[in-house]
């Protein structure tokens, strides 16, 4: 077998103290500057020597020995030689750390309150202001449309700023299955270079009921998971029942052409990829909600589905992506929130006895820069009408509280009623968990979305 040979260089040095003295015993570490982690150690002899053989690089060499201070330094091949200087920690009683542990805590504990109260005071002034920054026009819908349309764009800068520019979607279809009702395929989209939406497409075979005749365009319908979700439990092809109850299925066998796309719902992959995103000035949720245009790019696209008669039905996070999807994109023609809409400002700071605030969780994703200062749901809402809106809410949701829902609701109904569609909106109440309820959500979207 052929050996490929790798060139060593040899690297080495002595290590002093005061007066020049030896310094034995010391460790000596040599890290590549390409892999930080990969270090190697040696020992100074007696006489203070160390050597390396090691692959040519270049290397941080650093030195630690007792009763020195540290060294470092760059070096390749050769000759690098260390001199220490005595090193040792200041000397404190131990009465002193005692009574810093003791006296200081109530002193820092103050400082946080501080801190709190006054952010919980801009929090408090931003609910205040909020609609002061909204000056809509109900005069006509024409002049309405324009007022909101300012707020539209201004919703997706604060969000991050879509990530790109549209280019081909590349579809990419692989077949999973097919019954008498639907056939069900695996689909990867371009949405960006280098990422994909990917989801699954639930294609109708003959017309559910009540449905589009055979041969018509047909109604499609987004179905958006969760948090712990997937494309496959929304489609029904998991292996357990869940709390989103197959409803991207259950629309195919009503005879909507379906797509369940994924967005990340691993809560901890969630927030490590929300720290990168805000590190370079956006967020990871409006890369998904860009996804979510491209899905809708690639059902008009297709000659089975009506491109005026796209609907988003999501839950729980993917009820905030639907209610977001629905602000940004005016394609979609109705939309259902479920286990989502809340009162945004208690939502996001007030605990409840009913409803968790995602401040106490590690959910750390949920928070975008501004967002309450000009958007509560109920102002989103006002970015969707006059497009039809449903509001499912369980009265053992925890992650949404039915009241807090309803009165949010309220607020949102108001500005349908004031455009003169009142009929356009409508809250769904069921007792249950936080799940897909789907009875009166589907009859909604059924008197919307089908001729």
């Amino acid at each position: 077998m052929l050996k490929l040979a790798i060139a060593l260089a040899a690297l080495s040095g002595l290590v002093t103290g005061p007066n020049g003295q030896p310094v034995a015993g010391a460790k000596v570490g040599a890290s590549p500057f390409e892999q930080n982690l990969d270090t190697v150690f040696a020992s100074t002899n007696a006489q203070g020597e160390y050597s390396f053989d090691l692959p040519e690089h270049d290397y941080v060499l650093y030195v630690d020995a007792a009763g020195y201070e540290m060294a470092i330094e760059a070096a390749r091949a050769g000759r690098l030689d260390f001199h220490l200087e005595p090193g040792a920690p200041p000397a404190l009683s131990e009465t002193y750390l005692a009574s810093a542990r003791t006296t200081e805590s109530p002193l820092l504990d103050e400082q946080y309150r501080q801190i709190e109260k006054y952010y919980d005071r801009l929090i408090a002034e931003s609910e205040a202001r909020r609609p002061s920054k909204w000056n809509r026009d109900f005069s006509s819908l024409d002049r309405y449309l324009a007022s909101v349309e300012p707020h539209r764009k201004r919703f997706i800068e604060m969000m991050g700023g879509f990530p790109g520019e549209k280019t081909p979607l590349n579809p990419r279809r692989e077949l999973v299955g097919e019954s008498d009702v639907y056939r069900t395929e695996r689909v990867w989209l371009d949405a960006l270079p280098g990422v994909q939406v990917y989801g699954m497409l639930l294609t109708p075979k003959r017309p559910g009921p009540g449905g589009t005749p055979r041969g018509a365009p047909r109604p499609a319908l987004i179905t958006q998971h969760g948090m712990g979700g997937s494309p496959a439990m929304t489609a029904g092809v998991s292996e357990r029942d869940d709390y989103m109850r197959r409803f991207g299925a259950q629309a195919a066998e009503r005879g909507y052409v379906v797509f369940a796309p994924y967005i990340v719902s691993d809560a901890s992959q969630r927030s490590r990829l929300h720290r990168k995103a805000i590190s370079v000035g956006t967020t990871l949720q409006i890369l998904e909600q860009w996804k979510m245009v491209r899905v809708t790019d690639f059902l008009t696209s297709l000659p089975e589905v009506d491109p005026a008669r796209i609907g988003f039905y999501g839950i729980s996070w993917g009820g905030r992506t639907t209610l977001y999807a629905a602000a940004i994109d005016t394609r979609l023609a109705a939309v259902a929130v479920s286990g989502y809409f809340n009162q945004t400002t208690k939502k996001q700071f007030e605990r409840s006895t009913y409803s968790t605030a995602y401040i106490d969780t590690p959910e750390e994703y949920a928070f975008f820069t501004n967002l309450i200062t000009e958007f509560s749901d109920a102002d989103l809402a006002s970015l969707v009408a006059p497009r039809p809106l449903f509001i499912e809410s369980g009265t053992l949701d925890t992650a949404a509280y039915f009241k807090d829902a309803y009165i949010e609701y309220t607020r949102a109904r108001e500005f349908y009623r004031r455009l003169g569609v009142s009929d356009h909106v409508e809250f769904g109440l069921f007792r249950g968990l936080h799940l897909i309820h789907g009875t009166k959500a589907f009859q909604f979207l059924d008197r919307w979305l089908k001729p």
